[in-house]
């Protein structure tokens, strides 16, 4: 917008300037005569009107042209070339109008030829030339792209279409006979009005044609991608207007839609890899002991596949808690007030007596009620997943701490076991993602506790992760504060 109203102003400032030259020439030139003979023979301006046609009008669209360089500083090149040139061909051709009328001018009143100049181009024509200029240079500018946008191109053919169509009809009024204006206003009124409103639109027609073939260029590739094709991308025009936003959008879209396409097929193989694996545990012991029934203790049998059953269950609540997440929107959908220290101390009570935490020594510490605004829900199966992960991994204690800083509540949940290696801090938010120490499913999990837990953070916009620790993992989530 600088380089807008910087021609603008100086195309302002020309005509001001010279009007007011006119002006000064006017008075220096002395009184005016008294004898209408004389008033009427004297040219007080005339030199400084032969001046302006030329080279004056072409000095000043040059003065126009260099602010306008200058104020284009930061852009490229060709786009500076562009608007520079549309300003000093736009400025340039009004001042050749406006010297052209002080020419027709001035043979026919020499003695208000200055003080008309000084009137009209402080009121009308400065402005105008002001507000064209400017209008013709943010047009031409395109917001910095390489093309004019498809919104500026229509507007610089209507102005250039009927501009042009308005100055013949009032180039062939003048040339008209005064005995024959009657006529001739009967013509531009049945004949000239509407053959300028047809040419317009005729023009316009064609600019926005011409400006809408990217739009058909990205239909007819969208009617072409599929599910299998989602790698391929819209052409993007070279305009920053909606025509190229239209289109970066819609490849921001595709991108987003292979992404998405690219987990669900992950997830999916995922997903039945780890339910194909006790599926065969399960079935193979049981048709083992079909097979072979004499000598099997059916009660440890049952009691082998109640626990793979479980397993399973739990794999299959964990995958449909992960389908339900991909499916909403990335924020709790519950909103409660919801006291993580309170929480955290029910939790470590309910775990102590577990089975996988008899061995364990469970401690809690809080420096005081820890208030977060969320789905209580969630935040327990946080909660759940976090200690689940520590009581499987500790050698033989598990330290949970909840405390709050200026914006957040922050938990911190800490065991005694091997600890997770700094270059898989961040893999073991990877769903199905198990380490080296934890990959028997009896010792381990599916590899998705951390990845749901790390999930419900973020939507509850809140971070989970790996912090720095002595011995064993301590993991570290923070959520914003009710």
């Amino acid at each position: 917008m600088r380089a807008v109203w910087a021609a603008g102003a100086a195309a302002w400032l020309v005509v001001v300037g010279a009007v007011v030259w006119l002006e000064l020439a006017d008075r220096r030139a002395g009184p005016r005569p008294v004898v209408i003979a004389e008033l009427i023979r004297d040219d007080r301006v005339g030199p400084q009107i032969a001046l302006l046609t030329w080279p004056g009008f072409a000095v000043g669209a040059v003065g126009v042209a260099v602010v306008c360089w200058f104020a284009t500083h930061g852009h490229a090149r060709a786009v500076r070339g562009r608007t520079t040139l549309t300003a000093a061909v736009t400025s340039g051709a009004l001042y050749a109008t406006y010297v052209w009328w002080l020419g027709q001018e001035n043979p026919l009143k020499p003695w208000l030829v200055a003080e008309e100049a000084l009137r009209w181009g402080l009121m009308f024509i400065g402005p105008s030339a002001g507000v064209l200029t400017s209008a013709a240079v943010w047009t031409a500018m395109g917001r910095g792209a390489g093309r004019v946008s498809f919104p500026r191109r229509l507007v610089l053919t209507a102005a250039a279409g009927a501009g042009a169509l308005s100055l013949s009809g009032v180039y062939l009024l003048r040339q008209a006979q005064v005995e024959r204006a009657p006529d001739v206003f009967g013509i531009a009124l049945t004949t000239g009005a509407p053959v300028v409103a047809l040419l317009t639109g005729v023009l316009v027609h064609f600019a926005a044609a011409r400006a809408l073939r990217p739009v058909e260029a990205i239909r007819r590739e969208l009617e072409d991608i599929t599910s299998h094709s989602l790698d391929r991308r819209v052409p993007v025009p070279a305009t920053d207007d909606v025509i190229g936003r239209l289109a970066r959008t819609t490849n921001d879209t595709l991108d987003r839609l292979e992404q998405a396409s690219a987990r669900q097929q992950q997830f999916v193989a995922d997903a039945a890899h780890e339910l194909r694996s006790p599926l065969a545990a399960l079935r193979a012991q049981l048709e083992s002991a079909l097979r072979h029934p004499d000598g099997v203790s059916w009660p440890t049998v049952v009691e082998d596949a109640a626990a793979d059953v479980v397993r399973l269950q739990e794999l299959a609540d964990d995958l449909l808690l992960l389908a339900g997440m991909d499916g909403t929107r990335h924020r709790a959908r519950a909103v409660e007030d919801v006291d993580l220290a309170a929480l955290a101390e029910d939790l470590v009570r309910e775990h102590q007596h577990l089975p996988e935490a008899r061995r364990l020594r469970l401690s809690y510490g809080a420096e005081g009620p820890a208030r977060v605004v969320g789905d209580a829900r969630q935040l327990e199966r946080l909660l759940r997943n976090l200690l689940g992960n520590a009581c499987r991994h500790a050698g033989s204690t598990v330290t949970v701490a909840v405390r709050t800083d200026a914006t957040s509540a922050v938990l911190e949940v800490l065991d005694d076991g091997p600890g997770i290696p700094p270059a898989d801090r961040h893999r073991v938010f990877e769903r199905f993602t198990r380490l080296d120490e934890s990959r028997t499913r009896a010792a381990g999990g599916a590899g998705l506790g951390l990845p749901i837990a790390r999930e419900i953070a973020v939507r509850h916009g809140g971070t989970l992760g790996v912090g720095e620790s002595a011995r064993g993992a301590r993991l570290v989530a923070r959520l914003p504060k009710g």
